[in-house]
């Protein structure tokens, strides 16, 4: 009994010693409190700077590191499921599900050992260009808003950290390191800021990324409008802001700050650069605790100090419950553009054959490229869904037409020879450790052919991931005789010689870029060949390519279209063509993709287009000679499975444009600033951005805002509005009158009668998604806060609400209103 005493004293005593931020049942901030209370000022500093993707470790206080990923559609650490853009989440109109998509990226995080998701991006698709268009939730501030919100909440709910970015007005790459974005502050409240205060006061985000460009003359993660007066203190933001990577630009503006975390490494904010000017007085420790503070938050929030440590665990990744998300996702997202004569959805008991063709039918385009490319596991290409999914007994015939940019064919190894002996088969591989080819290369090898993705690893030991060249030469035997197509396929700079001529000279920093160049080979001659190539920052890759003579692919595709009965094309981009790091130069098609449509349907007048995109692409040349177009996006994982299903009718399509299609690029908001001015540009359309620009300047979109077309139909009655006192409950009866069941989604516009300044003919409040059968009724209903039709005055620095008649304007799109019903206030 006494042995028993003394342990349970010793025990006791023991428990006794546990410090408070040791202890789990202390409140959180009571445990950061007395953690930073034993940092030292060397180990406050050392966590304000990252390690990569994670932040460092105190192992002396048993502080861990927060590690990172990069998203925002999936995680981006090894391979993983792809899920379907967030372009595509938003154009499913339907938050719930985009819930599902959050948690089940957060699953997967897990599973990678991670913490930390580098997404929602919910910067405004202003720029139909734009190259990272994909990433976002579209044009509009209130869907963006409901999706981010959905999305956020998805991913904390599993314990995952998630992360808004980039913030704020992030809408270009061109120039975007340092470009400057002069921005009315009602343009920044009303449109730009939404989903990133949604994303705060509704959703309770734990991080939050600055963005590269300025606004407003100060760098974003220096920028004290940003990070101070509207998230910190405005919004009442707890958590940690990181800079994206490289973001950076001072020391001391952005210690004083609101930027909490440097990423990927501290060096501006670091002992050697922050010390001195803590000693001096010029920088306040209070300044320092308060990042440390936010840091150490998040990682308490997450349950780090009391977990084990999160290690890998594959059965999270790419599970069948992840990859039904996917999917159902992925059906959700497509959106019928166009449906002449009913031809779809196509029964496949009239057909005996299809012709699939294009260069998106093999190719599975799960994403855009750049930091948000997720490698995909077994993802699944419309070719290979189509062969799996009809009857043995219809023919399909395949034809790729043409080759987009960025897919070039890498020469094969048994054309490539070291010297003119022909004995052994590659080229002489050089690679140095630096951009300019300089000095002695550190590794000397032959490679079998040039065909690499390096995407951000080390093309060689001895090598970072970044700042080195490589130097190949070599000789090329032709097979055959003709006319070749050479390409080169890199990110970044790349020259080609071609038997000591320069025929490629493309020595500058973008992203993968195709360059083709037309050569007349003989049969079995010897060509020598030199290209040279650097890679500065970001992904990595170098293909040396060619389409040989007898690759006819455009008639070869005439051919089977004119034998088949339907015409499926899968037209569109890829993540070598929208990517982080490089604008569109246009918003056409790439490559002769236009000419294949023209030449198909020619032939075969029952041309069902599909395209394969994160944005807006111009169809002037090509839509009057087809009878179908759909809008499938950057898919994700199981985008084959789902477009098929839409075009056989196992799925009425359902989705809804979240960005307006123009007829021309002259006609959009951003025509008029878009590198008009260098490192600088002046946001002249303000407020008027997507359909608020087209509605008040009264010009006709190819398709507008939040239009999509279903295989059954739809009406609208009985508008009935009920003042609830600080909103307005609106309701309407919805009938699906045709034979199919299906979805629609129903809009509700606000418009005011009497504005005292100047504001949008419309703007979206409240949408409902609404599933019915053939012949069903149901009253929906629509919640209208008063407040939501408030704007911005600059004057006041606050939000106003008018005393005014409002009409409240209910459809299926921007541009179909069905019903309206004025209400005052």
């Amino acid at each position: 009994m006494k042995y028993f005493l003394i342990l349970l004293m010793v025990s006791s005593m023991i428990a006794q010693t546990k410090l408070s931020y040791q202890d789990v049942n202390q409140p959180i901030e009571k445990r950061v409190e007395d953690l930073l209370s034993r940092m030292t000022l060397d180990e406050k500093i050392d966590l304000l700077g990252g390690t990569g993707f994670a932040t460092k470790p105190i192992p002396r206080l048993g502080i861990p590191e927060l590690r990172m990923t990069d998203g925002p559609v999936g995680v981006r650490w090894g391979a993983s499921t792809a899920f379907p853009s967030s372009i595509a989440m938003a154009a499913t109109w339907d938050p719930e599900l985009i819930s599902g998509i959050g948690s089940a990226i957060a699953r997967e995080v897990k599973g990678k050992g991670r913490h930390v998701i580098l997404g929602p991006c919910v910067n405004i698709a202003r720029l139909p260009m734009w190259g990272r268009n994909f990433e976002g939730f579209g044009e509009d501030p209130f869907l963006a808003s409901r999706m981010t919100v959905e999305y956020i909440k998805g991913v904390q709910k599993e314990g995952v950290a998630a992360t808004v970015k980039h913030f704020a007005a992030n809408n270009q790459e061109h120039e975007r390191m340092f470009v400057d974005v002069l921005v009315s502050e009602r343009a920044l409240n009303e449109i730009y800021f939404p989903a990133f205060k949604a994303a705060v006061t509704e959703a309770d985000v734990l991080c939050v990324m600055s963005a590269y460009n300025k606004v407003n003359q100060y760098f974003s993660s220096e920028n004290n409008y940003l990070l101070i007066d509207k998230l910190k203190k405005e919004w009442g933001f707890k958590g940690l802001v990181m800079s994206d990577w490289g973001a950076v630009h001072s020391s001391l503006p952005t210690a004083k700050g609101g930027c909490d975390l440097e990423m990927p490494t501290g060096i501006f904010m670091n002992k050697e650069n922050l010390l001195p000017a803590i000693e001096s007085g010029e920088l306040s420790i209070d300044k320092i605790d308060e990042k440390v503070r936010r840091i150490l938050k998040v990682i308490f929030k997450l349950g780090l100090f009391d977990t084990p440590e999160w290690k890998e665990n594959p059965a999270l990744v790419n599970s069948a419950e992840n990859r039904k998300i996917a999917y159902e996702t992925a059906l959700a997202s497509i959106v019928l553009l166009k449906n002449d004569n009913g031809l779809l959805p196509l029964n496949k008991n009239k057909l005996k054959s299809i012709a699939v063709i294009g260069p998106s039918a093999e190719i599975p385009r799960t994403s855009g490229g750049g930091s948000a490319y997720v490698t995909p596991i077994n993802p699944v290409s419309p070719l290979t869904a189509l062969k799996n999914k009809l009857p043995k007994n219809i023919k399909i015939n395949y034809a790729p037409g043409v080759i987009l940019p960025g897919d070039a064919k890498a020469i094969p190894e048994e054309f490539l020879f070291t010297d003119e002996t022909q004995k052994t088969n590659g080229v002489n591989a050089e690679y140095f450790d630096n951009i300019d080819l300089s000095g002695e290369p550190k590794v000397r090898r032959i490679d079998k052919n040039i065909s690499f993705i390096w995407s951000d690893n080390k093309p060689v030991e001895g090598i970072g991931n970044n700042y080195f060249s490589i130097r190949w030469t070599g000789y090329l035997k032709a097979p055959e005789s003709g006319e070749f197509i050479i390409n080169t396929s890199t990110d970044d700079g790349v020259r080609l010689w071609f038997n000591d001529e320069l025929i490629i000279d493309d020595w500058t920093d973008h992203a993968v870029m195709t360059i083709s160049r037309k050569v007349n080979l003989e049969k079995n001659k010897l060509y020598k060949i030199k290209m040279e190539f650097y890679e500065k920052t970001g992904n990595a890759a170098a293909i040396l390519g060619w389409q040989t003579p007898s690759e006819n692919l455009m008639k070869e595709a005439i051919n089977i279209a004119k034998q088949s009965d339907v015409v499926l094309l899968f037209v569109g981009t890829s993540d070598k063509i929208e990517t982080e790091g490089m604008d569109r130069p246009d918003l056409i098609l790439p490559g002769e993709q236009e000419e294949l449509i023209q030449k198909i349907s020619e032939v075969n007048r029952k041309t069902i287009v599909i395209l394969t995109s994160g944005a807006p692409i111009l169809m002037d040349k090509w839509i009057n000679q087809v009878n179908s177009v759909i809008e499938m996006w950057f898919a994700g994982t199981e985008g084959g499975n789902a477009i098929v299903d839409v075009l056989f009718g196992n799925y009425n399509p359902s989705g809804k444009l979240p960005v307006t299609f123009p007829k021309r690029w002259e006609d959009c908001s951003a025509f008029d600033s878009y590198k008009k001015y260098p490192a600088r540009t002046y946001y002249t359309d303000d407020i008027y951005v997507g359909y608020r620009h087209f509605d008040k300047n009264n010009i006709e979109p190819l398709f507008p805002f939040g239009f999509g077309l279903s295989y059954t139909t739809f009406e609208y009655s009985n508008i009935m509005v009920e003042d609830k006192g600080d909103k307005f409950q609106v309701t309407i009866d919805l009938k699906n009158t045709g034979t199919l069941e299906g979805a629609e989604v129903v809009q509700l516009y606000v418009s005011q009668k009497n504005p005292k300044v100047d504001r949008p003919f419309k703007e979206l409040k409240a949408f409902k998604k609404v599933f019915l059968k053939p012949g069903e009724t149901q009253k929906v209903s629509l919640e209208l806060k008063k407040e939501s039709l408030s704007y911005y005055n600059e004057k006041s620095r606050s939000w106003q609400l008018d005393k005014d008649d409002y009409e409240i304007l209910v459809g299926s799109s921007s541009r179909d209103i069905k019903l309206k019903y004025s209400v005052s206030l």
